[in-house]
């Protein structure tokens, strides 16, 4: 079935497998990159030697595009891999076999690709339609362009341009579905969210229940494993600044010290070391899920593993969980943006505050209109104007900590709405807004760029 225009995205957009550190600079390039390939096994068919591959990345991607690994990601997606393809591998190994031999396979040909000199990061000022545009070029011998295609990563993995669509301006999100058509339709069927959201996913996107059940059952086990892997693994994390991985000393002293907790409760701290592992693992270039980015895939597991682990959820439960998940961050991609190069990290750490503060609420049996919808508001709220501002260009400081300060927020947010008695002043909706609107306003140094904010703080560079 196709998506009519007023849709929602899919939540199998807004939750899916992932590789770090980076959705938009890693996961985007990598898939546009497995795109091109297929446009362009036609026409290398009828090229000769000489024939080569060329991405000239811009904006956001070429500032911080080396830091996010783009250039690995797309030597990867031209070599066939995705993120479920690099499973039994690594980003770093694939990239070195692929500079090893200069070439990769498009169709039944070998076409020239020398991952140094063909990925170019052109950061001079451009007019450009998207500040993650990246364009890919088939070349013949004498550097005359057989094919093109222009390609926009716009947020969690997600693209627009050659065979993805059209860039949204914003011309279609004015149209798109908010939160309260949602919490309206509920009521006028007396359905639930969840249920709501099935039968979107069937009726818009043509994803039967079983098909929802078993992508929500991998990705649960996905989240599951990378902060499992994030928990046990210790050393430093790849680039310049050599930040020691923490997570593993933090869970093993949060457990020493649980007896003498009296003041915090040890679900705040618990939730954090559980973003943290994730955010590590992502930092690592390992896999991971958009929840809804890369960058912010630490909050929404951390809050359901705690809630899972204290309340004994059973897998419906999580289920329904991720599907409110989904919604929300679906909503905030739908009429903001869910891309840090766009709107500043309260598009990433917001958001994903956002989704798992609605998701706790769900699972502590709060209503849609007076509790799901409350807590993803006030998790939001608090996030208006966040910049992203990575240092060097890493998705590590401060990228990792906010995961840990996006859980406790969320885990705060839910537990105010589930005691509130409903009937919100700024409605979830209108935060969204706000933060499209503050996006729209922020300065370019403060959007992904590691031009301003904290990257540019004295004595924290590498």
């Amino acid at each position: 079935m196709t998506t009519s225009p007023a849709a929602l995205p899919s939540v199998f957009e807004i939750l899916k497998p992932a590789v770090g550190p980076s959705s938009s600079h890693t996961l985007g390039p990598m898939l546009a990159a497995q795109a091109f390939l297929k446009k362009a096994a036609q026409p290398a068919a009828a090229m000769g030697a000489g024939a080569r591959i060329r991405v000239t990345l811009y904006g956001s991607l070429a500032l911080t595009g080396r830091g996010h690994l783009a250039d690995a990601a797309i030597a990867a997606g031209l070599a066939g891999y995705g993120p479920r393809e690099l499973a039994g591998t690594t980003l770093a190994e694939v990239e070195e076999r692929v500079r090893k031999a200069g070439r990769v396979h498009v169709g039944d040909e070998e076409l020239l690709f020398d991952v140094d000199r063909d990925v170019v990061f052109d950061a001079a000022p451009h007019d450009l339609p998207h500040p993650n545009t990246m364009r890919f070029v088939l070349l013949a011998a004498d550097g005359a362009e057989a094919l093109a295609e222009t390609y926009y990563s716009i947020g969690g993995g997600r693209l627009a341009g050659g065979t993805f669509g059209k860039l949204d301006r914003g011309e279609t999100r004015r149209d798109s579905v908010k939160a309260t058509d949602v919490v309206s339709e509920c009521e006028r069927l007396g359905i639930d969210l969840v249920e709501h959201v099935y039968r979107a996913e069937e009726v818009e996107h043509g994803h039967s229940r079983a098909e929802v059940d078993a992508h929500l059952d991998e990705m649960w086990a996905l989240m599951r494993k990378a902060m499992e892997r994030g928990l046990a693994a210790d050393g430093v994390l790849p680039g310049s600044l050599c930040l020691e991985r923490r997570a593993r000393n933090l869970y093993a002293r949060f457990l020493e010290q649980l007896p003498h907790f009296h003041v915090l409760s040890p679900e705040a701290s618990l939730v954090s070391i559980y973003a943290i592992a994730a955010a590590e693992e992502n930092a690592a270039g390992g896999s991971v899920v958009t929840a809804p980015t890369c960058g912010s895939c630490g909050v929404v597991p951390a809050c359901l593993r705690v809630v899972e682990e204290k309340m004994d959820v059973h897998r419906d439960g999580i289920r329904g969980a991720l599907l409110v998940a989904g919604w929300i961050g679906s909503v905030i991609a739908a009429n903001a943006s869910i891309s840090g190069a766009e709107v500043g990290c309260q598009g990433e750490i917001g958001a994903a505050s956002a989704m798992a503060a609605g998701a706790v609420c769900y699972l502590l049996g709060g209503s849609i209109k007076d509790q799901i919808d409350r807590a993803a508001e006030s998790a939001l709220e608090h996030y208006l104007g966040l910049t992203c501002d990575p240092v060097d260009g890493l998705v590590q400081i401060p990228c990792i900590e906010r995961n840990a300060a996006g859980a406790v927020s969320a885990l705060n947010a839910a537990s105010l709405a589930m005691i509130s008695g409903g009937g919100d002043r700024v409605s979830f909706d209108a935060v969204v807004d706000a933060m499209r609107r503050t996006g729209r306003d922020l300065d370019a140094r403060y959007k992904e760029t590691a031009l301003g904010g904290l990257a540019t703080a004295p004595g924290i560079d590498g």
